[in-house]
């Protein structure tokens, strides 16, 4: 797949409300609240179709929205595990991009709350199936040192590090395992590239960010179940 070809799947990294125009903020939180109260032919009318040009957001980032701000991290499938959608429903949702890794705030994939509800005829549909699975242990030990890493670029980048962090489990279901965060007020965003998921030995994040405003502000990282390492600085 050459570079061109890449597809960046986007995490929105902004916690806050005011830094999103009106209008895509009111796309989210329209969905949000489709997903919260089960209006499933509400969400599903959000999303853009295959090919469907023009769109302002996409299918992806429709069929993980939460609620810009809110506590709980709920996402539709979190939410229609707990109300038990139909299955058709789910499964227009996984199709559409919805994340079955995504856990919320108390920790929980969407399969974990149908499983504690008792809704156990969805538990194999919302049951992960990553495209490039990665032991839990390492996700669990990378996890951490990219959070750290991105919340000290943050504060250098854009003077904050008030972040939604991305969860890096997402990236094993991503067919292209490439995500874009964006940070308000950093003129940039952040790059994380799931490399090598094949080789237990040499599997790492490729981290790169830097700020438009900011010549020589590039740095790239590698991440490791064992450490983070800069290995390229200055770029931008």
């Amino acid at each position: 797949m050459t570079k061109t070809q890449r597809t960046y799947t986007v995490w929105i990294g902004s916690t806050s409300r005011d830094e999103y125009r009106p209008d895509y903020l009111a796309t989210l939180n329209q969905a949000a609240d489709a997903a919260h109260h089960g209006d499933w032919p509400t969400i599903l009318s959000l999303l853009p179709q295959p090919g469907q040009a023009g769109a302002q957001i996409s299918a992806t980032t429709l069929a993980n929205t939460r609620r810009v701000g809110d506590a709980s991290g709920s996402a539709p499938l979190h939410h229609a595990a707990r109300l038990a959608a139909p299955p058709a429903v789910i499964e227009q949702l996984i199709a559409a991009g919805a994340w079955r890794t995504l856990r919320d705030a108390r920790g929980e994939r969407p399969v974990d709350i149908a499983t504690r509800l008792g809704h156990h005829h969805l538990a194999a549909l919302l049951r992960p199936a990553p495209k490039h699975p990665v032991p839990d242990v390492v996700l669990q030990a990378m996890e951490p040192q990219l959070h750290t890493l991105l919340r000290a670029r943050a504060q250098q980048l854009a003077g904050h590090q008030d972040l939604l962090l991305p969860q890096v489990a997402v990236l094993t279901e991503l067919p292209d395992p490439l995500l874009t965060v964006t940070v308000p007020g950093m003129y940039g965003n952040f790059i994380i590239e799931l490399q090598n998921a094949q080789d237990p030995q040499s599997m790492r994040l490729e981290v790169s960010g830097s700020s438009r405003v900011a010549g020589g502000s590039g740095q790239t990282h590698h991440i490791t179940a064992a450490d983070c390492t800069l290995v390229e600085d200055g770029w931008g």
